[in-house]
């Protein structure tokens, strides 16, 4: 035999006595696949916890409070800006307020007062437009209330994206609002008041007040004939009675409801159509 052969046989005699040991000591389980699975699952926990971090609660924006010295006044302001505004005669008191609808063809028409007895923000804004941005910022200056002049003119007149200390705000209504307006309040806007006592106007929380009956049964009147009248000067007869106007069109008159002649009670909605409406 040469010396690859001999080496050949070696290596056969080696393997063959190899495989006979194996098989004597159990060697092929302890070493298995199985076997090396089994032991990497024993280690394994019989049980995984692990700790959550508790979530926190949300911080939302800052709400109107009775206890916070300063406040975002919301439609509380308005009502000593109006005030304010028809003391120095930049609106007038009775006078009807144009407000837009969503179209040119349609318009509504309120007083001041009505508009915040009905919280009306379309109507607040148009007289905000009438006052002006530069008036208007002056009103609440000359009280010590300074707002940013990059504000638009509605969220001033609204009271939004602004803050006042709330003292500021009550010494408003102290200077502006008088006993003509005590109607409007208790005035309730986001879950809270304003109201008026013995030692002034105070903001509390809204509590549900008792509806009393009207003392006065609102009075009779009869409708005047508005057809072929101009759209102002119909309007002008109108706001003698009532504010509650809604217009259609323009130029003359040719259709109105209640119509001509019809017994009304009170202020109720009059609607007068022009004569481009279609």
């Amino acid at each position: 035999m040469n010396k690859r052969a001999h080496r050949k046989a070696f290596f056969i005699l080696v393997s063959i006595g190899l495989m006979y040991m194996s098989m004597a000591f159990n060697l092929t389980e302890k070493f298995s696949m199985k076997r090396t699975f089994n032991s990497h699952a024993a280690a394994a926990p019989a049980s995984l916890n692990v700790a959550i971090p508790e979530q926190g609660t949300a911080t939302d924006h800052p709400t109107l409070s009775t206890e916070s010295p300063a406040i975002e006044p919301s439609l509380f302001i308005a009502i000593p800006i109006i005030a304010s505004a028809i003391k120095e005669g930049l609106i007038e008191k009775e006078g009807l307020i144009l407000i837009k609808g969503e179209s040119n063809a349609q318009a509504d028409f309120k007083k001041p007062f009505e508009i915040l007895r009905d919280k009306d923000e379309n109507g607040l804004k148009s007289i905000a437009g009438i006052i002006g941005k530069k008036q208007l910022l002056h009103l609440l200056k000359k009280d010590g209330i300074a707002v940013k002049d990059d504000l638009e003119l509605g969220d001033i007149m609204l009271g939004k994206s602004y803050t006042i200390e709330k003292k500021t705000l009550l010494a408003l209504f102290d200077n502006y609002v008088t006993d003509d307006y005590h109607s409007l309040f208790p005035f309730t806007c986001n879950g809270f008041e304003v109201v008026k006592n013995s030692k002034g106007f105070e903001i509390t929380e809204a509590h549900e007040h008792a509806i009393t009956p009207r003392q006065e049964i609102a009075a009779e009147w009869v409708m005047p004939n508005l057809i072929n009248l101009p759209i102002k000067a119909a309007l002008e007869k109108l706001a003698i009675r009532t504010s509650r106007v809604k217009i259609y069109g323009s130029g003359f008159v040719t259709d109105q409801h209640p119509k001509a002649s019809e017994k009304v009670q009170g202020e109720p909605e009059c609607t007068i159509y022009g004569g481009s409406y279609r």
